[in-house]
């Protein structure tokens, strides 16, 4: 089992689903994940362990969510609720 990567910190953000007038998408919402392991993060948007590029491998790019993948990242989330009917919802972490 491999853990995820160290030092960084997994959420889920939301955006809002209409643009403002300047055609932008705003953070609306950041829900921290509880600790992850990476198997089941790369399984889960269908990655290769051994893709050489590591941001890719890692999941240190920013992902989309669907609704198979926000119900299966739900019981991960720290106080807030997955609603892709309210917000557009990435899969991002941060370094701490």
């Amino acid at each position: 089992m491999v853990m995820d990567v160290q030092g960084i910190v997994r959420v889920v953000i939301g955006y809002s689903k209409i643009p403002d007038a300047d055609g932008e998408l705003h953070l609306e919402v950041e829900y921290r994940l509880k600790p992850l392991n990476l198997e089941f993060l790369q399984k889960l948007y269908n990655i290769s362990p051994n893709d050489p590029d590591y941001g890719v491998r890692d999941l240190i790019d920013c992902y989309p969510i669907n609704a198979e993948q926000a119900k299966t990242l739900q019981p991960y989330v720290i106080d807030g609720v997955i609603d892709l009917e309210k917000y557009d919802f990435m899969l991002e972490c941060y370094q701490i």
